[in-house]
C-alpha cells in the first residue's frame, strides 16, 4: 500500500511517516523542497530510503502537482497546515488552510482511495462548555481567523464523508513530544517560559497530546480501517493540566524552578487584541493575539474519543511526555543543562 502525506515534513506528519516506515508501507511525500526534506528526515533520525519513501515535489497549492503526486496512491494523510503563528495573515491562512485542503480532498476522491485522514484541531470545535461539544453536530464557525479557517476547511471535508467517501478526521489539541522537525508552537512556547517566566492564567488550562500517540491512531486508521465509518470523527486531545499544575510539572521534570508570572485571563483577552490591531500596521515578534489568548485563558477540559480504546491507543503520561520534550529541546540546543538540570545528567 503507498500512503501519500502532505505535511510530511512536519512534526505529526513526519510521526506518522515513522510508523508507516517502521511497519514496511509505502510513503509518498509531497514536499515543497525535496533537499530540504532528506534533512529534515535525517535531523530527526528518520533514514530515508527512496525505494520505500518517495518525495515528490509540489505544493498543496498547486493542482497540478497535487495530481501528479496522487498516482497510484491507496490511502490520503492531509496534515500540511499553517498555524495562527506561522502565518503572515487571514488571506495565508484562508489559502493554505481552505483551499489547500479542497484541493488535496478532490484529486484523493478523484483516484478512489481506499482511506483519507484529515488533521482538523480541537480549535475547530472549540466551546469554552466541553459538555457542549458534540462532533457529530454541525460545527459552529469561530470568529478567530486560525479556528475559522480549520473549520471551514473541515465542512469540506465532511461533506464529502457524509456522502460515503471513506475520511476519517482526527482533532488533535497542542502536540507535543520528540523529534520535532522544526521548531513548532508548544516548543516555541517551552522554550519562551524557560527564558522569560510562565504566565500563570487564572482561568482555563493547557490540554496537550503526545505526537506519538496521534500518529499511532492515525496509523491504526490506514492500517485497520475505522469499526464505524459514520463515527469517524475523533478527538485526540491528551491530558488537560491547569496552568499551574503545569509549571508544577516543569520544574518537577527538569529540576529548574520556573519564574511564574501571574496572569488575569481577561487582560490578556484585551492584549491580544491590541496587538491584532498593531499587526494591521506592522509585524509583531509574538504569539499574543486574541485567538489565541482566547484558547489560553478560557479552554475547556475535552475528553478523548472513545474510539482510541478500539484503536489500541495508551496515552503517554504528561510526565513522559514532557520528559522526552525538554531532553529533545536540551538536544537541539534551545535549552541548556542548566535549565534542564535533572535532565542533563
Amino acid at each position: 500500500m503507498t500512503v501519500l502525506i502532505t505535511g510530511g515534513t512536519g512534526f505529526i506528519g513526519s510521526h506518522v511517516a515513522r510508523h508507516l516506515l517502521q511497519a514496511n508501507q509505502s510513503v509518498r511525500l509531497l514536499v515543497r523542497d525535496i533537499e530540504k526534506a532528506k534533512a529534515v528526515f535525517s535531523r530527526i533520525d528518520l533514514s530515508f530510503d527512496s525505494q520505500q519513501c518517495e518525495l515528490v515535489l509540489g505544493d498543496i497549492t498547486d493542482t497540478e502537482s497535487i495530481h501528479y503526486a496522487m498516482q497510484n496512491v491507496h490511502a490520503v494523510i492531509h496534515a500540511a497546515a499553517v498555524t495562527p503563528i506561522a502565518a503572515p495573515s487571514a488571506q495565508v491562512l484562508e489559502q493554505i488552510n481552505i483551499v489547500g485542503t479542497k484541493n488535496v480532498l478532490d484529486a484523493a476522491l478523484a483516484v478512489n482511495v481506499s482511506r483519507f485522514i484529515y488533521v482538523s484541531s480541537a480549535t475547530a470545535v472549540f466551546n469554552t462548555n466541553a459538555s457542549l461539544i458534540d462532533l457529530a453536530k454541525p460545527l459552529t464557525i469561530p470568529s478567530m481567523p486560525y479556528g475559522r479557517s480549520k473549520a471551514e476547511a473541515e465542512n469540506l471535508v465532511r461533506d464529502r464523508q457524509q456522502q460515503g467517501a471513506p475520511i476519517s478526521i482526527i482533532y488533535p489539541s497542542g502536540v507535543i513530544g520528540p523529534q520535532d522537525p522544526g521548531f513548532s508552537d508548544a516548543f516555541k512556547a517551552l522554550y519562551h517560559r524557560f527564558n522569560h517566566g510562565f504566565r500563570l492564567f487564572n482561568e482555563g488550562g493547557i490540554q496537550q497530546v503526545d505526537v506519538r500517540d496521534v500518529a499511532a491512531l492515525m496509523f491504526s486508521i490506514i492500517v485497520n480501517g475505522e469499526s464505524d465509518q459514520a463515527l469517524a470523527r475523533h478527538l485526540i486531545v491528551g491530558h488537560y493540566l491547569s496552568w499551574v499544575e503545569q509549571a508544577d510539572l516543569i520544574d518537577r521534570v527538569s529540576g529548574y524552578s520556573l519564574q511564574r508570572l501571574p496572569m488575569a485571563g481577561w487582560k490578556m483577552r484585551l492584549l491580544g487584541r491590541l496587538f491584532d490591531l498593531v499587526r494591521l500596521i506592522k509585524k509583531v515578534d509574538s504569539p499574543v493575539s486574541a485567538e489565541m489568548m482566547r484558547y489560553a485563558t478560557q479552554w475547556p477540559k475535552m475528553k478523548n474519543s472513545p474510539a482510541l480504546t478500539d484503536h489500541g491507543i495508551e496515552l503517554h503520561s504528561p510526565e513522559k511526555t514532557m520528559t522526552d520534550s525538554l531532553k529533545a529541546l536540551l538536544a537541539a540546543g534551545h535549552l541548556t543543562a542548566d535549565q534542564v538540570p535533572a535532565l542533563a545528567q
